[in-house]
Order: structure tokens, then C-alpha cells, then sequence
């Protein structure tokens, strides 16, 4: 009898694999649903949304975005030069301290300093009895900065990974001609962390779109607000999901400019720190200064707002709303966390040992860079579709099952990253043992690959249930009836004008917030250190 050799290729799991691919599908059914609406219906209801509502929330859009990343830029490059190549005291504490503000979601930020710098907030009072003017936050130029404080830690952390390592040749160089600080920086680092800034700025792009409490509590129209106008207030799916299109085109878009904005920069970095200088004097304290005012604005504040008004209301106002929230949220991020790490290891599994990566598979990856309301309209169209089916009855919509769908929808990307990071680090070897033992690919992934995974498994779990927590659109489209979230609690408090009520499930959100940030920063820290970096 022949006996094939045990160097020869495995058998891949081909019925497996359909499966998994099959899954895949699933998963890009929503943004499928979304691209195939047509844009040039004539349906009378869409007639009115395209001539009325689209002129005035896609102009209301691009202005917001064109704010919030100018705003970020000013506030996240300079901070990032002074922390990754210049010594001031407090340094090291502000290389953490403005990772920070990625723990606060944008609407609780946003509610916060509505609450301060509103027309009837107390800053604005102080200001009218002292300053004889009466300030009010709550509007598009408000939204800029409130927006960009919270979000600008995205352009922050990529910028400073780029200034601290990767062009201390060329700086050098500079330095020994004769350059000062400022064209140095100009003409040398700018334009060689440039892919990295562009990086961050489509992140803060993505987040800016997606964005929906804010918005909609200062009262600014976008295409997001125009999605649930169309849905909520008029009851047209059809129009909202071709507001989706507009939406989907435009994020699109700002991945072309992000590529081109790429293109011609150098790829290879020599990976030696940057060597920082000392600042002594009025330079030393404008460092600090400049770090200390961006961190207490964009973290402190908020923060401590927010511990203040939890402190007021502790007369028990809040006590016994919140538990019902805190388990509906609790229970619906563990879920939804273990649902997706399960199809990120599949895909991680059909990535690693399949011939060539699996066109669906990518095609589902895509539900992170499209947001929230754009994913919960396709969800919803979809569960539509086949809840009008006889034999389900209309079980569907409204459901648990289609809230955790879709939330699996939006983050696989989140749970895969870990995964797909982890695994990069293990031999091949490893895969090539277990082949000479006769194991197939699936057992091997199994025995071997997936218990080395523990930590990745562990992070892509936790990464996934801390966004499920935070997210907003998507669990207002498809939530179940009379199911409230942290998230959802602090949102409908706000838009009835309690602000300090909602503190209580705004702080559980923060502290949620802030385990993935002080874990990345850490990350970041140990890799710098790796790096010869102090």
C-alpha cells in the first residue's frame, strides 16, 4: 500500500473552509444590502430626503470633519514632538496622560462640557455676572472641540511613535548643519511621520462619522443625524439606506486620500530613538504648560466633572435605574464578545492555513470603517427581509440574536487584530511539526497554534466587549424594546436635560474606557523600551 510522504501538503479542510466562508458572507450581508440600494429611486419619500435633507447634512458633515481634524492636528502633533523628542518636566507622566481622553466616548465628553460651558452651565454663569457675556458651547464650532479633545489622541499616538524613532539620522544631520528646532521639525520630521499622521487622521475621520449623541445633542446635522431622521422620523428604511450609500462613498473617499496621502513616503526606518533634547527655562515651562493644558482640557476636566456630579447625586436618584442597565449591558458585551471572538478565530484559522486569503472574508473585515447607523440600517433591512418570511413571524427585528449580529458586524476587526498579531509571532515551524505528525490543518490550529494564543484570545475578547459598551447608533437603531444600556442611559438622560443623572452610567463607561487605553499605553511603553528608548 502507498504511503504519502509527511512533507507532503495537507488536505486542506475544504468543507471547513465553505463554512467559514459562508460565515464571512454573512457578516458583509448588511454592507451588501447597503451598496445595492439604489440612488436614483424615485420613490416620493426619497425625493424629499435627496433634495432636501442630503444638501444640508452632507455640507453639515464635511464642515464638522474639516473643524475636528484641524483642531486635532493643532493639538496632537505639537504634543507628540515635545513628548517623543524633548526632556520637560512632567514628561513622562503626559506620555500617558494624553492617551487618556480615547477613555471617554465623544457623546459623554460632549454632554460634560455642555453641562459647563452651556448657555445655563456654571462658567457661562460666572463669565455673565463677571464678564459681562454669556458663552455657549453648543453648537458646530463647539463640536469641533469638544470632538477633537477627545479624539485627537488618534493622530497623538502614531506621531509620536514616527518622531521618536525612525529619523534620528536625518535629525542629527540636521542638527550638525546648523538647523534650529523649528525647521528641523518642518522640514524633516513632518514630512517623515506625514503616513503615520494621515493614519491617525483617517481614524479620527472614521470616528468623526460615526459619531451620533453629540451630534444630535448640539443640534449639528450630519449624515449620521440624517440616518436616523429619515428611519425615525419619517419611517423610510429606503431613504436611510441610501443616506448609508452617501455615507459609505464618503468614508471611501477619505481612504483614497488617506493612500494617496501615503504615497512616495519612505517605508524603511532605522529604528534607532531619537535622542531628546533638554529644554530649560520659559521652553521647559512652555512644554509643560502646553501638555498640562491639553490634558486637563481634554481629560481632567471632563473627568472630574463627571466624579462631581456622581458626588451630588449620591442621594440614591440614580441607584435603582442602573442596575437594570448595568446588566443589560454587561450581559449583551459578554455575548457579543464571545460570538465574535469565535468568528475571528475561524477567519484567523482560514487566513493561516488557507492558499489564498478569502475575498469575503476581507469584505467582512470592512464593518469597523463603516459606521454605526450605516451597519444598523443594513442589519435591519436584512432582518426585514426575512422576518417578512411566513414561518419566522417577525422575530427578528427587535431581537437580542440581531443586536449581537450586528455588533459582530461592526468589531470583528477588533477581535482578528489581537489574533492575527499573536500569531504572526509563532514559528512556522510549529505548523510544519504538527504536518510531519500527520495532524490536520484543523487540529493543528487547535492543539498547537490556538493554546499560545491564551493572552490574544484574552485581549480580543475584552477589546470587543469594551466597544459593544461604548457604542451608541448602532444599539439606538437595534436595541430591543425597554432594553437600556450604560450607553443608551447616559444618552436619553442627556437629551431630557439631566445631565447630572447621567453621570453615574457616563463614570462606568469611562472606567470601562479606560483598561484598553492604560493596556495600550503600556504596550507602547514596553516597545519603546525594547527599542532603547527611556
Amino acid at each position: 500500500m502507498h504511503r504519502s510522504s509527511t512533507l507532503d501538503p495537507p488536505r486542506r479542510p475544504r468543507r471547513l473552509f465553505t463554512l467559514i466562508s459562508l460565515l464571512a458572507l454573512a457578516l458583509a450581508a448588511p454592507l451588501l444590502v447597503v451598496l445595492t440600494a439604489p440612488l436614483h429611486a424615485q420613490a416620493p419619500e426619497w425625493v424629499h430626503v435627496r433634495r432636501v435633507i442630503l444638501p444640508d447634512h452632507l455640507a453639515g458633515t464635511l464642515e464638522l470633519l474639516g473643524g475636528v481634524l484641524a483642531i486635532a492636528l493643532v493639538l496632537a502633533v505639537p504634543s507628540a514632538w515635545l513628548v517623543a523628542t524633548c526632556d520637560f518636566p512632567l514628561r513622562r507622566m503626559m506620555r500617558w496622560a494624553l492617551v487618556m481622553p480615547l477613555a471617554l466616548p465623544t457623546y459623554i465628553s460632549a454632554f460634560t462640557y455642555a453641562a459647563l460651558l452651556g448657555p445655563t452651565g456654571p462658567v457661562s454663569n460666572w463669565l455673565a455676572d463677571h464678564a459681562g457675556f454669556r458663552p455657549d458651547i453648543v453648537d458646530m464650532q463647539g463640536l469641533w472641540f469638544v470632538l477633537a479633545l477627545v479624539l485627537f489622541p488618534y493622530i497623538y499616538l502614531p506621531a509620536r511613535a514616527a518622531f521618536a524613532s525612525g529619523m534620528s539620522g536625518q535629525l542629527d544631520a540636521a542638527r550638525m548643519l546648523g538647523a534650529s528646532a523649528v525647521p528641523r521639525f518642518r522640514r524633516i520630521a513632518l514630512p517623515l511621520a506625514r503616513p503615520a499622521i494621515a493614519g491617525g487622521a483617517l481614524l479620527v475621520a472614521m470616528e468623526t462619522l460615526n459619531d451620533y449623541g453629540a451630534v444630535k445633542y448640539y443640534g449639528v446635522r450630519t449624515l449620521t443625524t440624517g440616518i436616523f431622521r429619515s428611519w425615525a422620523g419619517l419611517y423610510d428604511l429606503g431613504s436611510a439606506l441610501r443616506l448609508g450609500i452617501v455615507l459609505v462613498l464618503l468614508v471611501a473617499l477619505l481612504l483614497w486620500i488617506e493612500r494617496r496621502a501615503r504615497r512616495g513616503a519612505r517605508q524603511e526606518t532605522d529604528q534607532v530613538p531619537v535622542a531628546r533634547v533638554r529644554l530649560q527655562g520659559w521652553r521647559a515651562a512652555a512644554a509643560t504648560g502646553w501638555c498640562l493644558l491639553v490634558f486637563g482640557m481634554a481629560a481632567m476636566l471632563p473627568i472630574g466633572s463627571i466624579l462631581d456630579d456622581v458626588r451630588v447625586t449620591w442621594d440614591g436618584t440614580m441607584h435603582g435605574q442602573l442596575p437594570h442597565a448595568l446588566w443589560n449591558t454587561s450581559a449583551v458585551a459578554a455575548v457579543a464578545g464571545l460570538v465574535t471572538l469565535v468568528i475571528a478565530v475561524l477567519f484567523t484559522f482560514r487566513e493561516r492555513y488557507g492558499r489564498r486569503s478569502d475575498p469575503a472574508i476581507r469584505l467582512a473585515d470592512l464593518g469597523y470603517v463603516i459606521p454605526g447607523a450605516v451597519i444598523a440600517i443594513g442589519v435591519m433591512s436584512l432582518a426585514g427581509f426575512i422576518d417578512r418570511r411566513q414561518w419566522l413571524d417577525g422575530a427578528l427585528i427587535g431581537s437580542m440574536g440581531v443586536l449581537v449580529y450586528a455588533f459582530s458586524v461592526r468589531f470583528l476587526a477588533v477581535g482578528k487584530q489581537p489574533l492575527q498579531g499573536a500569531l504572526r509571532q509563532q514559528s512556522t515551524a510549529l505548523d510544519e511539526a504538527a504536518r510531519m505528525l500527520g495532524a490536520s490543518p484543523w487540529r493543528s490550529f487547535r492543539r498547537v497554534n490556538l493554546p499560545l494564543l491564551g493572552p490574544a484570545l484574552i485581549a480580543a475578547a475584552m477589546l470587543v466587549a469594551i466597544d459593544v459598551i461604548k457604542e451608541l447608533p448602532l444599539t439606538l437603531i437595534l436595541r430591543p424594546f425597554n432594553f437600556d444600556t450604560l450607553s443608551t442611559k447616559a444618552y436619553e438622560l442627556a437629551r431630557i436635560e439631566q445631565l447630572r443623572e447621567a453621570s453615574w452610567p457616563s463614570l462606568m463607561i469611562v472606567i470601562c474606557g479606560l483598561v484598553p487605553v492604560l493596556l495600550l499605553e503600556r504596550m507602547l511603553e514596553r516597545r519603546a523600551r525594547s527599542l532603547g528608548g527611556r
